[in-house]
């Protein structure tokens, strides 16, 4: 890796989402989180609007503007896209970009291919320089994790697209992994359900009102109920219907075991003595999806192991990575990868 040199502008962080995407620092000291979305018009297929004002417009005129995600799964789909919603979102914080570094959380295991995709749009963007960082690392530094201790720390970042997962010790990355698995998976399960079910077709913001009111991973004691519209799937009419929140708990409960799996599998690939450590300290979740009503107790009751969410789950890796660019050198072991304006690596 080449020397590190200080930062002239202000540093900046991004954690890039497939749902939403947060930026700390810059020279105006700001932390901004906006959907990760652009707004396209629907015949000129021009790009219209970015973040909280895409957002808006699809919602208000969805028949004249489209949105597009330059994610799926946490990797970039679509370039131009992401170039025009980095460029936005980075000068939206700094107006000294070009004297900036850029720290991004990306996910573990990310192809050398994905990894320069992503560096590439951050320097076009207008950055001095950008580092990668895996989302894991940053958020253990965000939460204060102690990841330069002989002891093994377990982080699970639980986003919209991905959720990647950790055992830190020693100021190295022992076991980390990504799953393509996040909250949207949730969402596609329940509006499937009540595709088949209620023979309705609902909206995605309606989904989400279920999942966020009513949506739980461990059985609920009392039942509580949901009433929503929808279109009818036959005559085209809309009509309200109720979901219960036990028929939720049902959903959920299938589309996350495939999660469940994978976490078990990881401790059972871990060695013993970062087990006990585990054990002993417990499981830290971060991320959006980790609010979701009863995550933590959940995996525990299925592994075995504590676990406890994050304060701010979902700010936890865009503050780690801000609190990386201070001790940049010290943390160099943990840099996936890095590039400056001048194509140096």
């Amino acid at each position: 890796m080449k020397s590190i040199l200080p930062s002239f502008g202000r540093d900046v962080s991004i954690d890039i989402g497939t749902s939403m995407t947060r930026v700390m620092g810059g020279t105006r000291e700001s932390m901004m989180s906006e959907p990760s979305i652009v707004a396209t018009d629907t015949k000129l297929e021009k790009i219209v609007a970015v973040g909280d004002d895409a957002a808006r417009i699809v919602r208000r005129m969805p028949d004249m503007w489209r949105s597009l995600s330059p994610l799926q799964d946490g990797f970039i789909v679509d370039y131009r896209v992401m170039h025009t919603m980095l460029n936005y979102f980075l000068h939206k914080v700094s107006n000294a970009l070009r004297r900036s570094r850029v720290l991004v959380g990306v996910p573990c295991g990310m192809t050398d291919v994905a990894q320069r995709a992503m560096m590439d749009a951050v320097i076009q963007a207008g950055a001095r320089e950008v580092f990668l960082i895996e989302r894991p690392v940053a958020a253990a530094i965000g939460c204060g994790l102690p990841i330069f201790a002989p002891r093994g720390s377990m982080v699970i970042d639980m986003g919209a697209g991905t959720v990647d997962m950790g055992i830190i010790s020693l100021g190295g990355i022992v076991h980390s992994k990504t799953i393509r698995f996040g909250g949207t998976d949730i969402d596609k399960a329940l509006m499937q359900y009540i595709n088949e079910c209620f023979g309705l077709l609902v909206s995605e913001q309606t989904v989400e009102d279920i999942k966020h009111t009513v949506g739980t991973t461990v059985l609920p004691v009392e039942e509580q109920e949901f009433s929503f519209t929808g279109r009818d799937m036959t005559s085209g009419i809309v009509r309200r219907s109720v979901i219960h929140q036990s028929e939720v708990y049902q959903v959920i409960s299938t589309a996350i075991e495939g999660f469940l799996d994978a976490v078990n599998q990881m401790i059972r690939n871990t060695e013993p003595e970062l087990v006990a450590d585990i054990m002993q300290h417990g499981i830290v979740l971060t991320g959006g999806s980790a609010r979701l009503v009863g995550m933590a107790e959940r995996i525990s009751s299925e592994i075995g192991v504590p676990v406890t969410m994050a304060d701010e789950p979902e700010l936890m890796v865009v503050k780690g990575l801000y609190g990386s660019a201070k001790h940049i050198v010290e943390l160099s072991r943990f840099i996936v990868n890095t590039k400056d304006r001048k194509g140096r690596a």
